[in-house]
């Protein structure tokens, strides 16, 4: 049992160490960031769609729809061509998506904090990381348009920093159980 405790522990330590030190650089280069990750949903896009296309044709007799189903690929590969031809309206589209994880991730920060109210260290930080992220998120619709260029990457990593605070403080909370 000690030994599961420990590898978790050593998990949540190598986590959060990554965790902080990728927002550290997210929050550096917050621009090229914001970039890449409206280049990454793009492309994705993109490359969903011709899969969708791809195995709706090969699986067209096991499908009830496979026109619909082809139509669905289609669509998703042509928001992702426009998207990666439209940089502007792409990071806008991630700062949108970034406020909505940032809303979610609240959420389950909020949640863990409700059922971790017995574990006071716990309690506390995730309790914190939920405001911060909530916090986040205000900032992320309140300052559209004019901030998505390279806010979104730095909010990324803010975030990051404070899921890894969080994963530490897990380990420290596990290895006090341990010690």
């Amino acid at each position: 049992m000690t030994y599961i405790i420990r590898r978790s522990g050593d998990i949540l330590l190598s986590e959060g160490i990554f965790l902080i030190i990728l927002g550290l650089i997210m929050i550096y280069l917050s621009q090229t960031t914001t970039v890449i990750l409206a280049f990454l949903l793009s492309a994705g896009l993109v490359f969903v769609g011709i899969y969708r296309i791809i195995n709706s044709i090969i699986i067209r007799k096991e499908i009830a729809s496979p026109f619909l189903s082809v139509m669905s690929g289609l669509l998703l590969f042509v928001i992702g061509l426009y998207l990666i031809f439209h940089p502007i309206f792409n990071t806008l589209v991630l700062t949108v998506a970034a406020a909505v994880y940032f809303i979610l991730e609240s959420v389950t920060s909020f949640s863990s904090a409700i059922f971790s109210r017995g574990f006071k260290q716990i309690f506390w930080v995730s309790l914190f990381a939920g405001l911060i992220q909530l916090f986040l998120s205000i900032i992320i619709v309140l300052g559209l348009p004019y901030t998505a260029i390279w806010f979104v990457g730095m909010l990324l990593g803010i975030n990051f920093i404070f899921a890894g605070i969080s994963s530490i403080s897990g380990y420290s909370y596990l290895k006090s159980i341990w010690n």
